[in-house]
């Protein structure tokens, strides 16, 4: 039988771990979770200051694709390379900000961005 649950904010609450039945599990692939990583908590201010420096520039790199006079497909493949730092960013903000820096480079040279 399949029940129903609420997602976690519903309520406006976050569910506990309890309610999720997920209290004291391990990720599959046993990383840390980046909230529970001490050296990239949300409490290390160089960290949010890099998050908060590749977010913009992501921004602005969407910004600067959508205005390409380049075909859709050509801007569908520019944007799958953005979201591709985007979810490298959540694992490796470093690595995300390079690549990210690889990618404008290129477009500022005329090139279009390879992956």
């Amino acid at each position: 039988m399949h029940r129903h649950h609420e997602p976690p904010y519903a309520g406006g609450e976050p569910a506990s771990p309890e309610s999720t039945g997920r209290g004291s599990e391990r990720r599959i692939d046993d990383r840390p979770d980046v909230a529970t990583s001490p050296a990239e908590g949300p409490d290390d201010p160089e960290v949010a200051a890099l998050f908060a420096l590749v977010a913009e520039r992501l921004k602005q790199a969407h910004d600067r694709v959508h205005a390409l006079n380049v075909s859709a497909d050509a801007k569908t493949a520019l944007t799958r390379q953005l979201l591709i730092v985007t979810e490298t960013a959540k694992r490796d903000l470093p690595g995300a900000a390079r690549r990210l820096s690889r990618f404008v480079q290129d477009l500022d040279e005329g090139r279009p961005p390879v992956d």
